[in-house]
């Protein structure tokens, strides 16, 4: 029997040398303070942080961002064309 997908928890991943690695699995209700702690994290380096729902989609990033404040932020993540 396939069980059901958990969508009452996401995953954090973690990217600092092109390839994506499991960080934290959190409750949804936790998910502002882990990216807090993400962006301490990313201080002063160019590590890349996500995090995705039970099928794997990528919920927001936070990496480098080209717009008004040209740096790094959360944000939706691309999606294709």
């Amino acid at each position: 029997m396939i069980r059901d997908p958990d969508f009452s928890k996401v995953t954090f991943k973690v990217n600092a040398s092109g390839s994506w690695a499991n960080l934290v699995t959190c409750a949804v209700d936790r998910i502002d303070e882990v990216k807090k702690a993400c962006e301490v994290i990313a201080k002063g380096s160019r590590i890349k942080f996500k995090y995705v729902d039970a099928d794997g989609g990528t919920i927001e990033e936070f990496s480098y961002v080209q717009n008004w404040r040209h740096g790094y932020c959360w944000h939706e993540p691309k999606r294709g064309r």
